[in-house]
């Protein structure tokens, strides 16, 4: 072997070496945070740190709510179905969360909103963080209406088979010729706190 292809063999093993270390770094430099400090970063200005890859449920906070739920209010029946999904989502954070699922009927039965046979990316109901005790949820069913917000939802202490749900609706935007009914439309989850039972 010639002295001018040892000098390019080591220039290339140098460029291999160097390349391997930065894959190494970058692998490395991804690191995961609890769902607790996701929604500490996210009351920050700065938000979630690039190199957090993935937000997870370290404490299986979240297995608590997974079930059917199920609570009645101003003669509705509102029965809830929460899964949990491990390492989900389309961006380059992934994320432990709930996806609900949401039947509500009237008194006499008659079904008012029903998302049991969607698919779990189509039902618009879906967990962000966990702030404290409660665990918060987007909800949207009708934005033209207001009819979305975020969902409080809370297990106490000494009934774990009891949920407090509250919601708050958006207070934004809204269009008069798409919802011309807006002073009176009723919301699908009412804005006053409730109570479900675990089934």
């Amino acid at each position: 072997m010639t002295v001018h292809n040892l000098k390019k063999n080591k220039i290339m093993k140098k460029i291999i070496l160097v390349f391997a270390l930065m894959i190494i770094c970058n692998i490395n430099a991804q690191r995961t945070i609890s769902l607790a400090q996701a929604y500490e970063y996210f009351k920050s200005p700065n938000g979630i740190p690039e190199d957090v890859s993935y937000v997870k449920d370290t404490n299986n906070d979240l297995n608590k709510f997974i079930g059917t739920w199920k609570g009645n209010y101003d003669g509705k029946t509102y029965i809830f179905r929460f899964i949990k999904k491990i390492k989900s989502g389309e961006y380059d954070i992934k994320w432990d969360y709930l996806v609900g699922k949401l039947k509500v009927t009237d008194n006499k039965g008659n079904i008012l909103y029903n998302t049991f046979s969607l698919d779990d990316d189509k039902t618009y109901f879906s967990g962000t963080y966990l702030q404290h005790q409660s665990y918060i949820m987007d909800f949207i069913v009708n934005t033209y209406c207001n009819d979305s917000g975020v969902v409080f939802l809370r297990i106490y202490d000494n009934q774990p088979n009891k949920m407090k749900v509250l919601f708050d609706r958006d207070r934004t935007w809204y269009d008069p010729k798409k919802c011309p009914n807006y002073e009176t439309y009723e919301t699908t989850l009412p804005q006053k706190s409730f109570v479900l039972t675990k089934q």
